[in-house]
């Protein structure tokens, strides 16, 4: 259900960096909202880049530079851990010179068949979300560009937020969703796996259609935009407790990469209401198993001039490098929420109630929601999963296989123990890996 755009409060028209005629905050709809200035956020800032300078400590630093992964999949798949860097898709694509803007400009004539074309081109390169957000400056980032482990560089780098929006008014979000069944096996390899490849496919389409929009006559531009903020924006989910976009299809199971944004005329979606300002408030699933204790159990707090749910993102980056056996990314937060499901009749069924239910009465839908979630598909899954050789029944490192590695299990092939049942092994739990975060606090 689309929520109506409502007129903001009026805030000052002088901006953080000093730009006149900042337009007033957008609604986000009820799941975060700006209530302050908001400071650009320089992306040299944030933890992918300060670890690769080495300012987040020796173990996390020799986790990303110095450890290549055992399993040849995470190898091919990951940002990093592998014997050579090229074998890495991501890489090769991010890296790619730009392309230039094609002089002949398609004229546009209807924005709205314009949006229905490139949302159908998005879908028919891969895609299994695609909307469009109406630009504002605080959804972009401050400093050079970055899309991770590649360049983003463009002739519009030094132009200012504010600048920037108005030369480009919207915003275009294409992603993809991990796959259901191979996140049941978070905090393993084969979640690993439902993560990164998804990951690799996002990037692809994301440059496929930057050179559809360029052929086009028009400028996409990517490493601009904050992906959460466009994707609250436009519509594609909520932002959770667990600091994740929560579809109403995927539930928090889809990867946000770096949207587009771009000059192409469009007619911008909708933030939505899926209840998930209501869910979050009651669940708090996720912060009940996150493994380090990273997401909070109280209230939204203000950060940087936004109200949302604030995540400790440090002791959740710090635990890596003393899991990165089992595991690189955790995703226990994306798998344990209630509407992360399979895509079924009674998931929409769910769901739909949630969106259609007056707002006064949904904590009691809430509580009777969440108590057939527990009952039915409990606290935190613990399901084994086999997939490709992998198993998550067999703890890596303990697998029955003779090849150095690998992490398959070739029943009957090897000298490590076979399992049984329908359990899976998933490490490290909540009650030991404090002291992993602590160690290098």
């Amino acid at each position: 259900m689309a929520v109506t755009l409502q007129k903001p409060a009026e805030q000052s028209t002088e901006s953080t960096n000093g730009q006149a005629n900042i337009p007033p905050p957008p609604y986000l709809g009820r799941s975060v909202r700006i209530v302050g200035p908001v400071v650009n956020v320089d992306m040299n800032q944030s933890p992918h880049p300060k670890n690769q300078r080495g300012e987040l400590g020796k173990p996390l630093f020799n986790w990303y530079h110095n450890t290549v992964s055992k399993d040849p999949l995470t190898r091919v798949s990951a940002p990093n851990h592998f014997a050579d860097r090229r074998h890495f898709l991501s890489t090769i694509i991010n890296q790619a010179t730009k392309g230039k803007v094609n002089p002949r400009k398609i004229e546009v004539p209807d924005a709205a068949a314009m949006s229905r074309h490139i949302k159908a081109v998005a879908h028919y390169m891969g895609a299994d979300v695609v909307a469009v957000a109406q630009a504002h400056p605080s959804f972009l980032y401050a400093g050079s560009r970055y899309v991770q482990d590649g360049t983003a560089e463009d002739a519009y780098q030094e132009t200012s937020p504010a600048d920037l929006v108005k030369k480009f008014p919207y915003i275009i979000v294409a992603t993809t969703a991990w796959d259901y069944n191979k996140l049941q096996a978070h905090r393993h390899l084969i979640g690993d796996a439902a993560y990164h490849v998804s990951q690799i496919k996002g990037n692809m389409i994301l440059k496929a259609l930057e050179g559809y929009i360029k052929e086009l006559g028009y400028t996409a531009l990517r490493g601009v935009c904050t992906p959460q903020a466009a994707g609250v924006a436009s519509g594609v989910g909520e932002l959770g407790r667990n600091g994740l976009v929560i579809n109403k299809t995927y539930g928090a199971r889809i990867h946000m990469p770096d949207p587009i944004l771009t000059d192409l005329p469009l007619v911008a979606d909708q933030p939505v209401d899926n209840a998930v300002e209501d869910f979050c408030k009651i669940c708090r699933k996720c912060a009940n198993t996150c493994p380090t204790n990273s997401i909070p159990f109280g209230d939204k707090v203000v950060h940087n001039g936004i109200e949302k749910y604030k995540i400790n993102w440090l002791t959740c980056y710090k635990l890596r490098p003393y899991v990165h056996d089992y595991w690189g990314s955790c995703l226990t937060c994306a798998t344990v929420c209630p509407f992360t499901k399979p895509n079924v009749w009674w998931h929409s069924l769910a769901t739909w109630s949630l969106r259609t239910c007056p707002i006064p009465a949904r904590p009691a839908l809430v509580h009777a929601l969440k108590w057939i979630d527990d009952r039915f598909w409990g606290v935190a899954r613990n399901n084994r999963v086999r997939w490709l050789g992998y198993d998550s029944g067999i703890k890596p490192g303990e697998q029955a296989c003779t090849v150095s590695g690998c992490n398959a299990s070739h029943e009957g092939k090897g000298p490590g123990k076979e399992v049984a049942g329908n359990l899976g092994y998933y490490a490290p739990l909540k009650e030991n890996t404090n002291r992993f975060v602590k160690r290098d606090a």
